[in-house]
């Protein structure tokens, strides 16, 4: 079993509230104004309401240090941005070079290191409904081979536009998560695949922060079939 992480710093937000444990309870709201007051007003006029969740977390996790190691996770990343282009194009318009480069499922991680002013290699992740475990599987291979370092992962997503919601049966949330991770001295949260179960249909990342906030010793998911089990060391 490889050694537990330990999460250095989090911030989470959400449209309902930034505290994950209120989270699962709280009724589904409108995207209201999102976090940015650490983002450069030059950077932020140009930024998606997606883009601003991910590095204003991002930012506010690293806020007093700089992490070795990037992760950035969203199961559909810039969808919207990408929908406004191909909206263009059936309408015969002209496509804005500034939109264009920032439809990438790596704008948010590539803002984030512009306004931070960092050189460290970074990952952008997409894989279907169990991308949060993933993104923490990529953290956890760079700090098995890198323990005197930290990683940064960021998992944040937005609610699907109309057009593609009857193409998941997953309920969609707005929601954005920073963890700064190490290797644990001792004990440490460790991640494991286990036996599909029934598949959560909420997304996984809000409920893994409220597990961490509570005294339970075991969160099991299931999320695209595939079935995750997080332990307390």
């Amino acid at each position: 079993m490889p050694a537990g992480l330990d999460i250095l710093r989090w911030v989470f937000w959400s449209p309902e509230t930034v505290n994950p444990t209120q989270w699962r309870a709280a009724a589904p709201a409108p995207l209201d104004k999102v976090p940015d007051r650490d983002i450069p007003a030059a950077h932020r006029r140009r930024m998606s309401a997606l883009s601003k969740m991910a590095v204003q977390v991002a930012l506010e996790a690293t806020a007093n240090e700089r992490a070795d190691y990037l992760v950035f996770c969203s199961q559909h990343g810039e969808l919207a941005r990408t929908r406004e282009l191909l909206g263009s194009i059936v309408a015969g318009n002209e496509l804005s070079p500034a939109g264009f480069s920032q439809s990438v499922h790596n704008t948010s991680a590539g803002l984030y290191t512009i306004v931070k002013e960092s050189h460290v290699p970074s990952t952008s992740l997409a894989a279907g409904a169990g991308t949060f475990a993933y993104g923490w599987l990529e953290a956890e291979t760079f700090l098995a081979t890198n323990p005197g370092k930290t990683a940064l992962l960021v998992s944040y997503d937005e609610v699907l536009p109309a057009e593609y919601q009857s193409h998941t049966r997953h309920v969609q949330r707005t929601f954005a998560l920073a963890l700064l991770l190490r290797v644990a001295s001792q004990g440490g949260l460790t991640l494991e695949q286990s036996r599909a179960a029934t598949e959560e249909l909420l997304p996984i990342t809000p409920l893994f922060m409220a597990w961490v906030l509570s005294a339970d010793p075991v969160l099991r998911v299931t999320a695209g079939g595939q079935g995750w089990e997080w332990r307390r060391g």
